[in-house]
């Protein structure tokens, strides 16, 4: 029997690739660290709260609505973080192609400052990605760790400033040293700056998602990617995902 213990992934697919599986444990154990914004059992708290979005009444009643804003009601939540960060989570998990700029505003209204919301999301993607990887290759959802212990930094970066998007970002003119090759591949320049704002977030987040798509996804430079199957192939399933889950990026 696979040791799901001291190894929660130890039962993935034989055919899984390596760095997948080196992947994922790192992914749920930085998802208990503390972070720039949260502490550790506040980040455990979000993966904990994004398993509990899916079974959400309200959530399923707006993802049938014709518009989720035309639905009002509460959400069944564990009861563990503020309700401003359950109306990040839960719509972000079971709805995000439906996401607006007066919904984001109204989080910021309810007193959620800019980089405490960037570190939320990225948290919550992480948590979603990595359960729903889980259920799609057919193995048990691995338990979240334990809380690392320490407090937050809490320090802004100054050289971020407002745009493109809704959120200040650091461009690429003002990156510092600790960012000096994070821009180098320019194939996906705007979703590499969406989670800038919080610059520890980044290998957290991009430490995971590259081994699940592909670190440089320019067409160009793919004739030797190692895959299972071919690039047209890759193209065909993320967009048919994409159709889906209402991505449009």
């Amino acid at each position: 029997m696979p040791d799901t213990v001291s190894n929660p992934f130890a039962a993935l697919p034989t055919a899984t690739r390596d760095d997948i599986r080196a992947a994922l444990p790192i992914a749920r154990q930085r998802l208990a660290e503390t972070g720039t914004w949260l502490t550790g059992a506040q980040r455990v708290a979000i993966a904990a709260e994004v398993r509990q979005a899916w079974d959400c009444a309200l959530c399923k009643e707006r993802k049938a609505a014709l518009s989720p804003y035309a639905v009002a009601g509460d959400h069944d939540d564990l009861g563990t973080l503020p309700a401003a960060w359950v109306d990040i989570i839960h719509p972000l998990t079971t709805d995000s192609g439906r996401l607006t700029k007066s919904w984001y505003q109204g989080i910021r209204d309810a007193g959620i400052g800019e980089d405490e919301f960037i570190e939320i999301v990225s948290v919550s993607i992480v948590a979603v990605v990595m359960d729903s990887f889980c259920v799609g290759v057919g193995v048990e959802l691995p338990a979240l760790p334990e809380p690392v212990s320490g407090e937050p930094k809490r320090i802004r970066a100054e050289e971020a400033t407002l745009g493109p998007g809704w959120v200040s970002t650091i461009a690429p003119e003002n990156v510092r040293s600790n960012m000096a090759d994070y821009y180098a591949n320019e194939s996906y320049f705007y979703i590499r700056r969406s989670l800038t704002l919080v610059p520890d977030e980044l290998p957290k987040f991009w430490d995971l998602m590259d081994p699940l798509y592909m670190t440089d996804p320019r067409v160009e430079e793919l004739g030797d990617l190692k895959r299972s199957i071919n690039r047209g192939q890759i193209e065909f399933l993320a967009a048919r995902c994409s159709a889906l889950l209402g991505c449009y990026y």
